[in-house]
């Protein structure tokens, strides 16, 4: 009896001390990035990038979850100043049509509000990709991620 007793005390504790511990930290946000390097080389066949501000995302993380090891889906999201003559080039080379790009809260900023967005599928490599573009600029959004 005594030793049940210690066990219940002891379990009650260890309760206690669980349910009193702090919660997680909440998941940084990615941090952007500016090298043009990363980016055309998920992109090497859109032209030279001039510049480039861009973010990667791991896809469905759990939040404050331990999880099994195994192959993670990952999203680059990039805003990039292309060469005058890469964006006419994919619009008459590429299928686009009208679509709006889902630009990460961090990157929100650096793109043109407004504007009409053409939605350009990139050939797949081991990526999916797209090219979000407007006729007559320089700027685009590009967005690939593992398969």
């Amino acid at each position: 009896m005594r030793t049940m007793g210690k066990i219940l005390g002891t379990v009650a504790a260890i309760v206690l001390i669980a349910a009193c511990a702090p919660a997680p930290p909440p998941p940084e946000e990615p941090a952007v990035h500016t090298d043009t390097a990363s980016v055309a080389e998920d992109f090497p066949d859109i032209g030279e990038i001039v510049e480039a501000s861009w973010v990667e995302e791991r896809m469905g993380a759990s939040e404050g979850r331990i999880e099994a090891p195994g192959p993670s889906v990952f999203k680059l999201s990039a805003v990039v100043k292309l060469r005058p003559e890469a964006v006419s080039k994919m619009i008459s080379e590429l299928k686009c049509k009208a679509g709006a790009p889902d630009v990460p809260k961090q990157l929100k900023g650096l793109v043109t509000p407004g504007v009409a967005w053409l939605s350009c599928g990139l050939p797949t490599t081991t990526k999916s990709r797209t090219a979000f573009v407007v006729e007559g600029s320089e700027q685009a959004f590009l967005r690939s991620s593992t398969m």
